[in-house]
């Protein structure tokens, strides 16, 4: 389909939930479909997304995933499927904890460890959630992208106006258009463009498919550069997500991004996510290559 006649909403949000909803090959070894029209690496948060479901097809119901970490070791490749092999550490009356290795044309391209717990009451905090503006007051990203073609390459413009399940709306200018140096402080509205009539655990996973959706260009902020930039070779390297409370993925949440530091060719990233009502339901952290071309 073409721009001219768009994929529905809800098409695109099923398409994202059978994505992430892992098929079993045997007990404990199962195989994530591939993205349809999908050309060259795979998106590391499909793959950490899928890894993730299927640790929870190995999980008693009334275990949620608390915090997962990540490593990649090798890119995927969109022309074939993907195996996850989950090992089942530990049961406990409380926590359980997952161990998955993502594997592709017989050779691992990630490692994930999660950590599952049953709900329970406890002390509480939180810092607050950024006073920035709402989403019914920004632009989608894709519209801001054809607002601005000209200031994008062909690759960056398809990549931003390409059919997709989220609507993202930046709080100031998205990372994807930084041409000057500026402080490493980001916010981004996003949520699915229909319902996610899916359990808890699906929420999550696509929670987890997300945070991977922006994360290492906050680190390119202080050096003027954009992801995408024909100067610049990146990629993830590690990823860790802690989940604090339920999360609705079909409704508006706020990413706050920040990177502390960058060097030896590496970024270093943190994330926030609130919901719209300002509790915090999530933190990630993440370290990515940045390193520019010769």
């Amino acid at each position: 389909m073409t721009e001219k006649t768009p994929i529905p909403p809800e098409v695109l949000v099923a398409g994202l939930v059978h994505l992430l909803d892992v098929s079993p090959l045997s007990d404990n070894l199962f195989r994530g479909a591939q993205r349809p029209g999908g050309v060259g690496r795979i998106f590391g948060g499909q793959v950490i997304g899928q890894a993730l479901a299927a640790a929870m097809k190995t999980i008693a119901t009334d275990k949620l995933v608390h915090s997962l970490h990540a490593y990649f070791m090798r890119p995927g490749d969109e022309d074939y499927p993907i195996d996850f092999r989950v090992e089942a550490d530990f049961d406990g009356r409380t926590f359980s904890n997952r161990r998955v290795v993502a594997i592709q044309k017989e050779k691992p391209i990630l490692n994930l460890v999660a950590s599952f717990q049953v709900p329970e009451a406890g002390l509480t905090h939180q810092l607050p959630m950024p006073d920035v503006a709402p989403p019914e007051s920004l632009d989608d990203l894709a519209d801001y992208a054809r607002q601005r073609r000209d200031e994008l390459s062909e690759q960056q413009y398809r990549f931003l106006v390409r059919p997709s399940p989220f609507e993202i709306r930046y709080v100031g200018v998205p990372t994807f258009f930084q041409s000057q140096a500026t402080d490493p402080i980001s916010h981004m509205w996003f949520r699915m463009r229909a319902p996610v009539l899916a359990n808890q655990h699906m929420h999550r996973a696509i929670l987890a498919f997300a945070t991977d959706l922006a994360l290492l260009g906050t680190a390119l902020m202080p050096h003027g550069l954009r992801l995408q930039s024909a100067a610049l070779q990146s990629a993830s390297l590690d990823h860790a997500l802690w989940f604090h409370d339920d999360v609705a993925v079909d409704d508006w949440l706020l990413y706050t991004m920040d990177s502390p530091w960058s060097g030896h060719g590496r970024g270093y990233n943190r994330g926030m996510i609130f919901d719209r009502w300002g509790k915090l339901v999530a933190s990630c952290t993440q370290e990515g290559l940045m390193r520019v071309k010769a």
